[in-house]
């Protein structure tokens, strides 16, 4: 009889632990402007609709720069975004994406172009300004002249409200799927 009671317990245990198994929702993005190509990927872990962790992946990747091309730069303006070119692009600077980006950490951009170099000090922004918040980390897994890629965590946690919402987070599942997959991202578990 003691058997059987020690059994149904470890059953009952089992299986409330499946009832709170984390889940992750995975919302992706690909954009390719000029020779750049962006790469995002949110893997937001939950339990039910509640957020417990975000993992965020950028991974830019930019094409090799023929410096024998001598097409103008940007779409027929010049460099500064306001006049015709009258000398042929030869610098080898990759353009990259002009106007306002489409990622909360990143934050909106307009008149500029980016290429590899100016989201990396983009991201380093964020990384100084968030590094000693509880529940948040980075990891730059590639650095090249070519190639750039970080993964943040946020692990919800251990952050207070104030921090996710001035991250531009939020605990609620469906609130986040809404918003990702407004700015064009993909989502599916």
């Amino acid at each position: 009889m003691k058997k059987i009671i020690m059994l149904s317990v470890l059953l009952v245990s089992l299986s409330a632990c499946s009832f709170s198994k984390t889940k992750t929702l995975s919302c992706t993005y690909t954009n390719i402007t000029n020779g750049l190509t962006s790469n995002i990927t949110y893997d937001i872990d939950h339990e039910g609709d509640e957020v417990k962790k975000i993992r965020v992946m950028y991974d830019y990747r930019q094409d090799t720069v023929d410096t024998t091309n001598t097409d103008i730069d940007g779409v027929d303006t010049g460099t500064d975004g306001t006049t015709t070119d009258t000398q042929p692009d030869t610098d080898g600077i990759v353009d990259g994406i002009v106007g306002d980006t489409f990622d909360a950490i990143i934050n909106g951009v307009t008149g500029t172009i980016l290429d590899i170099s100016g989201l990396r000090s983009r991201h380093t922004m964020i990384q100084n300004t968030y590094s000693n918040t509880n529940g948040f980390s980075y990891q730059n897994t590639t650095d090249t002249d070519n190639n750039y890629s970080v993964t943040y965590v946020i692990d919800f946690d251990n952050m207070t409200d104030e921090d996710i919402n001035g991250m531009a987070f939020d605990r609620d599942l469906p609130t986040l799927r809404s918003i990702y997959t407004n700015q064009g991202f993909t989502c599916s578990e």
